[in-house]
């Protein structure tokens, strides 16, 4: 049974509840407009805005929001977000986009850091709300008005060969970041077998001879943001 207008249906949660929403943005008048659409939703449930990484943090911990929205202006390079996603496991963290970062590189930055979630900042009330809601419920959502950069990031991954997997695609960051296959399945929770199988994948699909090939290529194909 779907969830109604006023309920969300959390996966492994046992129960309907509202969805607990935080914001990391600095921007008085930003912050306020979202607190507004938040709780004027009766599936939502308003949490706290802030600003800085030690903050938003000490919020995590403390008051367990569900969804976290970051904006690409307090987080041009989507480290925070990726930050989050790492601490905690359970978090949604939905990427709320500035004119500036509406590119395919921006996006594909925003997705391997962990947004679940892609809208722009300047999107009208029902589109955040759907955002916040399918990012929670389905895993994912793209705004329709960022679907061609999106498509971009897509075709870029495809080109040469069959599509990574989401999966594949954060295992070639961590190779992109020098980490071998012990670090690999650690970070990701899986084992170091199932990572070099990973390594393996990616290498095939990208017609690399190596590792630092692979990444090379990555950067060719636009995998990775330059």
């Amino acid at each position: 049974m779907g969830a109604g207008p006023e309920e969300i249906w959390l996966e492994g949660g046992g129960s309907t509840r509202r969805l607990r929403v935080a914001l990391v943005e600095s921007l008085p008048l930003l912050r306020h407009g979202v607190q507004t659409v938040v709780s004027a939703h009766r599936a939502l449930q308003w949490v706290d805005a802030v600003s800085s990484t030690r903050d938003i943090i000490e919020l995590c911990e403390s008051a367990h929001p569900d969804v976290v929205l970051v904006t690409s202006t307090i987080d041009p390079g989507w480290n925070r977000c990726q930050l989050l996603t790492r601490l905690f496991r359970d978090l949604t963290v939905v990427a709320l986009l500035g004119r500036e970062a509406r590119t395919a590189d921006s996006i594909a930055m925003a997705r391997i850091n962990g947004a679940r979630a892609l809208v722009p900042l300047d999107a009208d009330p029902d589109r955040l709300v759907k955002a916040i809601t399918a990012a929670a419920t389905v895993g994912h959502h793209i705004d329709p008005a960022l679907t061609v950069f999106a498509t971009s990031v897509e075709g870029a991954r495809s080109s040469g060969g069959r599509s990574l997997s989401r999966r594949e695609f954060e295992v070639l960051q961590l190779v992109a970041e020098g980490r071998t296959a012990v670090q690999i399945a650690l970070r990701l929770q899986i084992t170091a077998e199932t990572a070099r199988t990973h390594v393996s994948h990616i290498l095939r699909k990208l017609d690399a001879r190596d590792r630092a090939h692979a990444v090379a290529r990555a950067y060719e194909l636009s995998f990775l943001p330059k």
